[in-house]
């Protein structure tokens, strides 16, 4: 028998006891599925933007990508009979897919003349973020003759117009990785300008400002007389214990843009043909900011499996090195070894014969820098 006042429990009152738990148990329930969701949204919609330099408009670099035209010469052995010496490359031959770009950053002054020249094709913000705004000022890729590579009067030839600041830094170009972005070298840009890194700002903004603008001590990394006499290690050691001259030291960073992010690694055919567009784009700058064996060469910078490319452009190609034209490589996160998903054979091949240990990069200084899990 039942205690008094006790109430028997029917299945409709045991069904009435449950509904709290059922109803939180849904909610946690919807919960998730609406959070995958989201999840799964942002990824496809916005995941191609991560890290890429469109997370947020308050970046701490203005950057300006300005769009260069890429000719092939002689030396590449793409002058066909009939034709000048030089022939324009990019979207004939590339269909617009690859790209070099040159970075620049608002604030610097030498670069603002080019930008009512190539309108609405300078890579932003806010042609990222809205690339409709790409179609409203249409301008136009800057030739040789423009003197995108800010040659002084004294280093141009006559066809090559004057620049209201004629001051060139040291010449980088970056070579992205799998997937990568042309955008990832505005970090690279905006410390070569000076304008992040361990300065003090304040003041120092206009004296960063005024040096781009009238070039007084600003150097692209070219020894003077001061310390050209001497043994390697003197001038490293008198580089080093003067603070001004590394502090005056200014690089003008250069991209390249394989298709907005090309899977190189996927097919020795797309390796090979970055590779190519390298050599073009760095016979380009050698011709463009008149760079002889004397003057340094170029400085590369690649990541990933963009060294790859780079390194199979100066195996084909080995008069980049004979001339001069790339002295230095740095590689960032770079798999060198061994690609660990080399998923084609032709991939396997090249990796096999660039690590050949028969194989001798000549002069060149090639520095190797790993990473952690984020690459």
């Amino acid at each position: 028998p039942l205690p008094p006042n006790t109430i028997p429990m029917t299945p409709i009152n045991n069904q009435i006891a449950a509904l709290p738990t059922i109803v939180l148990l849904t909610a946690a329930l919807t919960s998730c599925i609406i959070s995958v969701g989201l999840l799964l949204w942002g990824l496809i919609k916005a995941g191609p933007e991560f890290y890429n330099g469109q997370e947020c408009e308050m970046t701490y670099s203005r950057f300006q990508f300005l769009p260069l035209r890429v000719v092939a010469s002689d030396d590449l052995g793409y002058t066909k009979p009939g034709h000048s010496q030089r022939s324009l490359i990019g979207e004939e031959a590339f269909s617009n897919r690859y790209r070099l770009l040159k970075f620049t950053d608002a604030r610097d002054p030498r670069h603002r003349h080019f930008y009512p020249i190539s309108g609405s094709l300078i890579e932003n913000y806010d042609t990222q973020s809205n690339p409709r705004k790409q179609q409203q000022n249409p301008g136009r890729f800057l030739e040789l003759q423009d003197n995108w590579c800010l040659l002084p009067p004294d280093e141009k030839d006559e066809h090559v117009k004057n620049v209201p600041h004629p001051y060139r830094g040291h010449p980088v170009l970056y070579v992205p990785g799998h997937w990568g972005s042309f955008s990832q070298a505005r970090s690279i840009g905006a410390h070569g300008t000076r304008w992040t890194g361990p300065y003090p700002k304040g003041s120092s903004d206009q004296e960063i400002y005024e040096q781009l603008f009238t070039g007084k001590d600003m150097h692209d990394g070219r020894i003077s007389n001061d310390f050209a006499e001497g043994s390697t290690r003197e001038i490293v050691d008198a580089i080093l214990s003067s603070v001004k001259l590394l502090d005056d030291f200014v690089m003008d960073v250069y991209t390249l843009d394989f298709d907005g992010g090309e899977g190189g690694a996927l097919h020795s055919s797309k390796l090979l043909r970055q590779a190519e567009f390298f050599a073009k784009a760095v016979a380009t700058m050698i011709e463009a900011c008149n760079i002889d064996d004397s003057k340094g060469g170029i400085t590369i910078v690649a990541h990933s499996i963009g060294a790859w490319a780079v390194r199979i452009a100066l195996k084909m190609h080995p008069h980049l090195l004979s001339k001069g034209w790339v002295r230095n490589v740095i590689t960032l996160a770079s798999p060198l070894g061994e690609l660990p998903y080399a998923v084609d054979a032709g991939v396997r091949d090249i990796i096999r014969h660039l690590n050949d240990d028969n194989n001798d990069h000549g002069d060149i200084c090639i520095i190797s820098i790993s990473a952690g899990l984020r690459d």
